[in-house]
This record gives structure tokens, C-alpha cells and sequence, in this order.
């Protein structure tokens, strides 16, 4: 493993590979700030990410999400647990996935995301999730 220039701890993945028994690999690939905006949810515990995805996740279900960030050069790897389940035609909700809430010992990456955050513009539009 190695640190990337945000500091972060990055991987290098070769494959889309089921992890283990007990957890599913994803990927979500964001370009620019205004994504970033759109799939990062401040508002779950520790934070999550809304992930696009046709697969049927199930509640509690282990992910290993491979994240592509635009400031980052390798994939970050980070670990968290499907909180929420948006099929097509749900509510107002264009897009199907997941809301996948990290675990505790993510918080480095959330608090990275959160300062790119902070320097958009408050009338941005409504998220993926809002």
C-alpha cells in the first residue's frame, strides 16, 4: 500500500473479484467535485456513498468499495455495509443502487472528502440521494 497525494491509503486492484463470503466489490468512479457531490452522503453515520449498481444488494451486506477519485492517482479501497436499497422507479429517484455507509475506520477518507466539499458552492443542486 502506498499514500497517494491527498494523503489517502491507496491499493492497486486488478479485477472485479467477489471479496469474500460476507462482502461484495464495487466500483464508483468520480470525475470532478460536482460527483463527488452527488454520491457522498454526510448525513449517514461515519459517512456513505450512493452507488449506482443493478445487483441485489440486501440490507447489512459487507462492501468493499473501490473508489475512484479525480485528486487521486489508485484506486482507494474502502469498507462499509449496505444501509439502504434504491430499485428503478423508487420514489423520485432516477437511479438504482445502494447507500453504502463506511465503517469506523474510514474516517480519514471522509474527513479528505468532506474539505474538497467545503469549498463548493452552497446553492448546488440536489443529490442522487436528496
Amino acid at each position: 500500500m502506498e499514500k497517494n497525494k491527498l494523503g489517502l491509503t491507496t491499493k492497486r486492484i486488478v479485477s472485479d473479484i467477489l471479496v469474500d463470503s460476507d462482502s461484495y466489490s464495487c466500483s464508483l468512479n468520480i470525475k470532478n467535485q460536482n460527483e463527488l457531490h452527488q454520491h457522498f452522503m454526510p448525513f449517514v453515520k461515519g459517512g456513505g456513498f450512493f452507488v449506482p449498481s443493478k445487483h441485489s444488494f440486501s440490507l447489512g451486506d459487507g462492501v468493499q468499495l473501490r473508489l475512484s477519485l479525480f485528486l487521486a492517482e489508485d484506486l482507494i479501497v474502502i469498507e462499509g455495509k449496505v444501509i439502504w436499497v434504491s430499485f428503478n422507479g423508487d420514489s423520485s429517484l432516477d437511479s438504482q443502487g445502494v447507500g453504502v455507509q463506511l465503517s469506523a475506520s474510514e474516517s480519514e477518507i471522509v474527513t479528505t472528502i468532506k474539505c474538497l466539499l467545503d469549498d463548493m458552492p452552497q446553492n448546488h443542486k440536489s443529490t442522487l440521494t436528496m
